[in-house]
């Protein structure tokens, strides 16, 4: 018996090997920008390997989840000594220069910016972004090169630079709460980084990103044009019993100024396709980041971080997509606590809830509502879950507020919750979603927010 099977297995071998060709040839067409050998880069083959019909699907997922294509066909012929594949691409309009206009709570603003999908058709992407808000104005520009000289290895250069308005929100007191502005100031963050990175293998990334900030807070980012405001009691937003000092004293900033050099390691296992806007597949992501005093920071922090997100395509053009993630810091400086409430936790004002532990769940179910010429509107449902506090507030570089800590609070006063309707717009001829619309309703606050995005949304 045991012969049977040992032949059995050797027969399903040995038809398996025989099933495979050679491919002797690769022929691109319809490709008015993207080279050629981008499209055989990003499909992950090459004259010499070998070729099997399944292998067909793949190629074409691989190619239309790039983003980079309207249309794409692949197929296959014999030819002597192997196969000849045959890849029809036609390219997606690459770039857009547009407006963008957003209403969240806390934070209402506009700015342009200028986006490149495809930069030398090479799958390279270019972004330049400027915005000025009530609550974050900022400059962001990135390059991403996915594949050095169409090697494994990748690289990105960028820039933040911002000035925000913060609110600190008191620590919620209880599970059923919604917790007030206590302090209000300014901070400068001055960014930039380069990242390197090598793919080991299909979907199995390992990149390390050093990342150099300027931090400060403006002299007068803690009160008005009224010099008295300068003081705990001459401010109703900064209230001396949530400060947590006397009336007569200054009002202090949140965190200390200085330089922040730090270098993160990451390692992303990414086995997602995205056919036209319906996602499958998962996405596992592991993260360590720790200040460099050796490098001239002026804090000393690590933090290490996990992110899980899966996607389920059902009924055809229905998609079920599940987000996980948690992350825990030690004496984080304030620039870089985890915050928790707006688009990541919808129906909960921005930032709402800030610490050195995070946990998170998302859920979004959507389906298609009706699409013309092209243009597609989605709907979409979402629970947001999340889990946000101080385990530790040791930090001598912090100005806490009173109560932050974990064992200060009910165990349930940081567990918060949400739920909602939303909506998508996209345009299958460019890449950028051109409209969200969420409305949340946050259970434990009992009260609805909405969020807004027209533009350069993602």
């Amino acid at each position: 018996m045991a012969k049977i099977a040992f032949a059995f297995l050797a027969l399903v071998l040995s038809a398996g090997v025989a099933s495979a060709e050679v491919i002797k040839e690769i022929i691109v067409e319809d490709n008015k920008k993207t080279t050629a050998d981008t499209v055989e880069l990003i499909a992950k083959i090459e004259v010499g390997d070998d070729w099997s019909p399944d292998m067909t699907e793949r190629v074409k997922t691989d190619l239309v989840s790039s983003g980079l294509f309207k249309d794409v066909e692949v197929f296959w012929s014999k030819v002597e000594g192997g196969v000849r594949v045959n890849i029809l691409v036609k390219d997606k309009h690459s770039w857009v220069i547009a407006p963008a206009f957003y209403n969240q709570p806390t934070n209402t603003g506009g700015g342009v910016g200028f986006g490149e999908n495809n930069l030398f058709g090479l799958n390279q992407k270019l972004l330049i972004y400027g915005q000025v808000a009530t609550g974050d104005t900022f400059f962001i520009g990135a390059w991403v090169i996915p594949a050095i000289g169409g090697t494994r290895f990748y690289a990105q250069f960028d820039t933040y630079l911002k000035q925000s308005r913060v609110f600190e929100y008191a620590p919620p007191g209880n599970y059923i709460s919604n917790p007030e502005p206590v302090r209000e100031s300014r901070i400068n963050y001055l960014n930039g980084g380069v990242k390197l990175g090598i793919e080991l293998f299909r979907g199995v990334k390992i990149d390390s990103r050093l990342r150099g900030a300027k931090v400060s807070y403006p002299s007068d980012s803690l009160f008005s044009d009224d010099p008295a405001l300068l003081y705990a009691g001459g401010n109703e937003m900064n209230r001396s019993r949530d400060l947590g000092i006397n009336d007569d004293d200054p009002i202090p900033a949140p965190g200390k100024a200085g330089t922040d050099v730090s270098n993160e390691l990451v390692l992303t296992i990414d086995r997602r396709a995205n056919w036209y806007g319906i996602q499958s597949g998962h996405k596992y992501s592991l993260s360590y980041e720790q200040g460099l005093p050796s490098l001239g920071s002026d804090f000393k922090y690590w933090l290490v971080g996990f992110g899980i997100n899966k996607a389920w395509k059902v009924f055809d053009r229905h998609n079920f997509i599940l987000k996980m993630g948690g992350g825990y810091g030690h004496q984080l400086p304030f620039q870089q606590e985890f915050q928790m409430g707006g688009p990541s936790m919808r129906g909960w004002l921005n930032n709402q809830f800030r610490g050195d532990v995070r946990a998170n769940v998302n859920l979004e179910y959507s389906v298609p509502l009706f699409t013309i010429k092209g243009l597609s509107f989605r709907g979409l449902g979402f629970l947001d879950s999340g889990y946000v506090t101080f385990l530790t507030t040791s930090n001598p570089d912090r100005h806490y507020l009173p109560g932050s800590r974990r064992d200060q609070q009910d165990a349930l006063a940081p567990f918060k919750n949400s739920v909602g309707v939303g909506t998508r717009l996209y345009l299958r001829q460019i890449v950028l979603p051109l409209l969200g619309l969420d409305i949340g309703y946050g259970l434990e606050s009992r009260d609805v927010q909405v969020y807004l995005a027209i533009g350069l949304t993602d």
